[in-house]
């Protein structure tokens, strides 16, 4: 599978495919607007300019009415976990050098990450290992 390139992008427009992907399906925008109040009160006209700048971006693909006046539905073309691998990716080279173990240990210091954790990060490793 070939990996996409993928830029961060702002919290707002975040917010909107947050929205797309708990529905997990196409939304109109009346439905974008309605949810994204409950996360981020906006007007429709900021809806419509984020919208624009995620479909710039190859984030989401909005197909418009007959008329070409109103958007009609809008997709997302990048998944949650496309853009979760790809932002942890970045994260980790800006942040610790490209290397997990730093990020590891720099969590397990604070103790972000305790034994329950550490159970679970080793049995996701042993499953994605096959054993």
């Amino acid at each position: 599978m070939e990996k996409k390139e993928l830029r961060r992008i702002p919290d707002a427009e975040l917010d909107i495919m947050l929205v797309l992907w708990k529905r997990e399906r196409p939304m109109k925008i009346i439905e974008i607007f309605e949810d994204m109040q409950q996360i981020r009160p906006c007007t429709k006209t900021t809806i419509h300019s984020l919208l624009e700048r995620l479909c710039d971006a190859g984030f989401v693909k909005i197909d418009f009415s007959e008329d070409r006046r109103a958007y009609k539905i809008i997709t997302p073309l990048v998944s949650e976990e496309e853009y979760r691998a790809a932002e942890s990716e970045n994260f980790v080279n800006r942040l610790c050098r490209g290397r997990w173990q730093t990020l590891m240990a720099s969590l397990m210091d604070s103790g972000a990450i305790g034994e329950e954790d550490l159970a679970e990060i080793e049995a996701i490793l042993k499953h994605k290992k096959g054993d």
